[in-house]
């Protein structure tokens, strides 16, 4: 200890005069204390060592007549730079492996969506029954979002719908349901991810409503209530796969369910405020027709929204609560996992230019990929499906009150 006092005396005295004493002050007295520390394991005697140091460096500046506020104060903080050098030292090795892991990640991403393609592919090409045909299709409605093809199929099942001329409400509803209920299901169960998902069909239920104006109010309710169906849809799966998973305790460490009970506040308004600001942007008749679906049903059309991520906010307090009880069993392993936990880089869906006053027929004629005009199809198909089965349900019912 004598010759870490020696050593700092000796810079003491060259850089006496010097404007920078009290950089120099700090740099010595972490670089010297720092030696002193590095082979320390516990934290008593790190602490007990640091005040002997200390002790040391101030009687040095006494020496040299040196104790003043700012100089202490610069030996103080490179004490406390020393102490926390190992674990600064492993932050920044993690803040790398961080980095690192999220590039990997990401890499790791386009990797399986290129392979899942690839498998699509190979699939088609084998594959020649019918009702296999459909199946597949069917699968990858469920994975519009990662094949980045969300907005074409959305745009081919809404040209499709329009063309048949019937039911189009009811449709339109149907397959935005279903649309985005499938997206959200693909990702990261978060509200921006919702509302993205929300924003790029509404979107597209914009322009198609702007193109064809003979069906521009049923096009857009049911894109507006399409949407919030599918968003109540998933909150609600979420909910569900909460409440029944009682035995999966490892997945819900990996998820942080206070950071998604706070997703799920204020959804509805968010929503909301979304399609204000897409009224906002339209110029076509599609924003009148926005205005009067938020002004008419404000209060009420999107309570089950409201209803629906109120319960599940319940369900997660439920489920933490459950978590904190069994603390003694996992606390340690959930600190661990906490602390390694690294937040997956969210999936953006790019913004969608609004075409205002194009033509219908440029639009259903415009170019489009072979894989979305046949999935937008089948999207049809599928929701009109259940509109023709409730319709039929409903005469079924009506026939038997009549008899």
């Amino acid at each position: 200890m004598q010759n870490s006092k020696s050593i700092f005396l000796q810079s003491l005295k060259e850089n006496k005069e010097s404007p920078r004493l009290e950089f120099l002050i700090c740099k010595d007295v972490e670089e010297i204390a720092t030696k002193k520390l590095q082979r320390l394991k516990s934290d008593a005697y790190i602490q007990k060592r640091v005040r002997e140091l200390f002790e040391i460096f101030y009687e040095a500046l006494k020496e040299e007549d040196l104790i003043n506020e700012k100089h202490v104060a610069s030996v103080i903080d490179g004490l406390i730079k020393s102490a926390s050098a190992n674990e600064t030292s492993l932050l920044f090795t993690r803040i790398y492996e961080k980095e690192q892991l999220e590039k990997w990640i990401d890499d790791q991403r386009l990797q399986i969506k290129n392979l899942i393609q690839l498998t699509y592919e190979n699939l088609e090409e084998f594959i020649k029954d019918g009702v296999a045909k459909t199946a597949l299709q069917d699968s990858k409605l469920r994975g519009i979002e990662m094949l980045g093809i969300l907005k074409e199929t959305t745009q081919e099942a809404l040209l499709t719908t329009v063309e048949k001329g019937d039911d189009i409400l009811d449709t339109v509803l149907e397959i935005t349901k279903s649309i985005s209920y499938q997206a959200i299901n693909e990702g990261d169960f978060t509200k921006e991810r919702f509302l993205d998902i929300a924003k790029a069909i509404v979107e597209v239920c914009i322009e198609t409503a702007d193109a064809s104006q003979a069906f521009a109010k049923e096009l857009l309710n049911g894109g507006v209530h399409g949407t919030k169906e599918g968003i109540v849809k998933a909150v609600e799966k979420f909910k569900n796969d909460l409440k029944f998973a009682p035995e999966e305790v490892e997945a819900l460490l990996d998820r942080d369910l206070s950071e998604t009970r706070k997703e799920l506040i204020k959804i509805e308004d968010e929503y909301i405020q979304m399609l204000k600001n897409l009224s906002k942007k339209s110029s076509g008749v599609s924003k009148e027709i926005l205005e009067e679906i938020i002004d008419e049903e404000f209060d009420t059309a999107f309570a089950r929204i409201q209803r629906s991520s109120y319960e599940a906010r319940e369900a997660i307090t439920e489920r933490l609560e459950e978590l904190r009880k069994n603390a003694s069993i996992f606390e340690k392993e959930f600190k661990e996992k906490a602390s390694k936990r690294v937040e997956e880089l969210k999936k953006e869906i790019g913004e969608l230019e609004k075409r205002a006053g194009e033509k219908f027929e440029s639009l259903k004629n415009s170019p489009k990929t072979k894989e979305a005009k046949m999935l937008g199809i089948r999207a049809w198909e599928v929701a009109k499906g259940i509109v023709s089965g409730a319709i039929q349900g409903a005469r079924g019912a009506m026939k038997k009150d009549d008899s």
